[in-house]
């Protein structure tokens, strides 16, 4: 059979297509979440001074989620340093260049972007969605591309859609000011309401004390009548 360069053309175009990955810290296998596990949880332990004293030490090794919490202190682990978040730091930017190499596009581009957006056990470091109240919660796993330090990031190619996540923040600030105008306007009715008591209760003070001197001008008149 003669394959024409169209055909060629097309049929590397599905491959990279088909090969792009998208990256998710469970897609690790069974043998890596465990290790991890113990080492999140020994960490926590460590850093809390004990395992008596972390309470709140788990992970989850189906799902992931992790937290820590001692009985006297507040972890002092900055949080892109656990281990877990590291891991799906590391994880993520190895997902990005691996799509860098089946993409279509400047190929030097893509690992500089992906470099520029994976500075992992730093404050740059995409932030982590693995992190819960409880083992039995389901980490979110994807949210909006920041870095711990609230700046926000780049695309992070490891084939996660994250457009929907922007507009619904676009979404929550919209409903923001729509509720802060509301609550303007709810503000204005009350001064309102409340200058139309105030001039209510001025004019009934009015008539009381006019109706007074009226009849104390009266009560002088039948004394002078008399």
């Amino acid at each position: 059979m003669k394959f024409t360069t169209t055909t060629l053309l097309f049929a590397v175009a599905t491959v990279a297509t088909v090969s792009a990955e998208t990256w998710k810290i469970t897609n690790l296998d069974k043998g890596a979440r465990e290790n991890l596990c113990a080492l999140q949880v020994s960490t926590c332990q460590n850093n809390c001074g004990g395992p008596d004293q972390a309470p709140m030490a788990f992970c989850n090794t189906t799902t992931m989620a992790w937290g820590c919490g001692c009985l006297k202190k507040t972890p002092d682990f900055e949080t892109w340093n656990w281990p877990i978040p590291a891991a799906d730091c590391s994880g993520s930017n190895k997902v990005c260049t691996s799509n860098c190499n089946g993409g279509s596009g400047d190929r030097s581009s893509c690992f500089t972007s992906c470099q520029d957006t994976h500075k992992c056990n730093t404050e740059d470091a995409p932030v982590s969605y693995t992190e819960t109240s409880d083992p039995d919660t389901a980490p979110k796993y994807v949210g909006p591309a920041v870095s711990y330090k609230g700046d926000k990031l780049g695309d992070l190619n490891d084939g996660n859609d994250r457009s929907n996540l922007a507009a619904s923040d676009d979404d929550n600030e919209s409903e923001s000011d729509d509720s802060s105008n509301d609550e303007d306007k709810s503000d204005d009715d009350k001064s309102d309401d409340d200058k139309n008591s105030k001039d209510s209760k001025s004019s009934d003070a009015a008539s009381v004390f006019k109706n007074a001197g009226l009849a104390l001008v009266a009560a002088a008149a039948a004394a002078i009548s008399f």
